[in-house]
């Protein structure tokens, strides 16, 4: 159940992260006409906020656990059961294979380090002038190399750019330097960093991988508008992008390190070229517009993202209810149980498993245990109201045995029935708060039960 827990809490969260993307869109084409490239990309933090933290998932988490009004989406059929433990062990393995090409692609970050040597005097001083320039306080260190066509920068702890061995020219290098170190300074690498975890845990979802396509491509044109406009120091268009074209190398998209090239698409290129001729033409927002602008965005995402989520709801609730069996059995002939309260005391040996138990109006619940005699153990908390119905079922091995079942109310008090195993009694709760229902071994042998909650 963990691992379908979880894979439900990513499942959730991808779904919503991508209804924020497509959100995030068409207004990021508005903002491009105006030339809002910055506010571009602080919008996209937004996305890659709504990608990593899965606020539908505990919200839904939040509401089964304090109302039975709760929502369905934690009810398990057997149906569903079978296909989550399918889904996901297959998901489990898909993000095992990325973590191993993650891992992978560090080894040859490794081995590409060893075919390098540091950049000379002139180059570190060069890299510290403009650091300077650029207001960067992390030390950066500069790698040439034979075996790197396009100029890159990356690093967590460590930063490094690499460079490739047949940069001479000044001007050339300058702008090489310059591009990169603007990467680190506005925070590129790190967003490609959760870019990049989100694809590797969330592989299943084409989404992802647009998601990370959109950070390079804004990450590039703030640095073109950076280099070209943003600084009294820029650099002409035509020089700054013949380089650009000069050291472009197209790469493996599906590259699972954080890295940030010069340029690794001449299409791409093509489009970040015509972007910065129509820099000067356009009007920007004023502050105040962005700033609010920043806030509708992150509300209407928070309201499209629950809206999407209880989408979600409703289709999980068609489909339990096409694969939910109920089975009826006549009882009519069996004699009513009788229940009886005791109070805890602290010569009860219980157990209490914390097993999560997800009770909505057509909740179900299963478990298996094994206890020694005069062992109680325990489900997890939940919610119940004076009034609710909870059904027990239980039976047991070796068959025949004496078994206890009932709730452990709020008050302390154990409520409870007895009898030989199989059976089944419902319990109408007559107080509010959290229960937990139980099982006793009532024999004198170890024995298994397997007990069965139900409203």
């Amino acid at each position: 159940m963990i691992l379908i827990d979880i894979f439900l809490m990513i499942f959730l969260t991808s779904v919503t992260g991508s209804v924020i993307l497509a959100f995030w869109k068409p207004v990021s084409l508005v903002l491009d006409r105006f030339g809002e490239i910055r506010l571009i990309r602080r919008l996209l933090w937004v996305v890659i906020a709504f990608h990593l933290i899965p606020v539908v998932f505990l919200w839904f988490l939040t509401a089964t656990v304090g109302s039975r009004k709760a929502g369905r989406l934690f009810s398990i059929t057997p149906f569903f059961l079978n296909a989550f433990k399918v889904i996901a062990v297959l998901w489990l393995a898909g993000f095992l294979w990325k973590i191993f090409k993650y891992l992978e692609h560090l080894y040859s970050q490794w081995l590409l380090l060893r075919l390098s040597y540091p950049g000379g005097a002139q180059i570190r001083k060069k890299v510290d002038e403009i650091r300077g320039r650029l207001g960067i306080r992390k030390e950066i260190s500069v790698w040439e190399s034979e075996e790197v066509p396009s100029p890159f920068i990356s690093g967590f702890l460590k930063y490094r750019i690499f460079i490739p061995k047949q940069v001479e020219d000044e001007e050339e290098l300058d702008i090489i330097l310059e591009h990169e170190l603007c990467h680190f300074r506005q925070g590129d690498l790190h967003l490609k960093k959760l870019c990049m975890w989100i694809v590797r845990i969330q592989w299943f979802n084409p989404f992802v991988y647009l998601l990370r396509n959109e950070v390079d491509r804004w990450g590039e044109s703030l640095c073109d508008y950076e280099m070209c406009y943003g600084r009294e120091h820029s650099w002409k268009m035509k020089k700054y992008f013949d380089v650009v074209i000069k050291y472009c190398e197209e790469t493996d998209e599906d590259n699972p390190y954080a890295i940030m090239y010069l340029g690794n698409d001449y299409k791409e290129i093509k489009r970040r070229i015509e972007r910065m001729k129509k820099m000067t033409t356009r009007k920007t927002l004023k502050r105040a517009s962005a700033v609010l602008l920043i806030l509708c965005f992150a509300l209407a995402s928070a309201v499209t993202s629950m809206a999407a989520g209880k989408g979600v709801e409703t289709l999980y609730g068609m489909g339990y209810d096409l694969t939910m069996v109920r089975t009826f059995e006549n009882r009519a002939d069996e004699p009513e149980m009788e229940e009886f309260t005791r109070v805890k005391t602290a010569g009860m040996d219980i157990v209490q498993t914390d097993e999560p138990v997800y009770l909505d109006e057509r909740g179900l619940n299963s478990y298996t245990w094994t206890l020694d005699p005069g062992e109680i153990y325990e489900t997890g908390l939940f919610y119940a109201s004076n009034g609710d119905t909870i059904e027990v079922n239980v039976s047991s091995s070796p068959k025949s045995s004496n078994v206890g079942v009932g709730l452990d109310q709020p008050n302390g008090i154990l409520r409870g029935v007895s009898g030989t195993c199989p059976y089944a009694h419902t319990f109408t709760v007559n107080q509010n708060g959290f229960h937990r229902v139980y099982a006793e071994n009532l024999m004198s042998s170890k024995i298994t039960v397997v007990v069965t909650v139900s409203r």
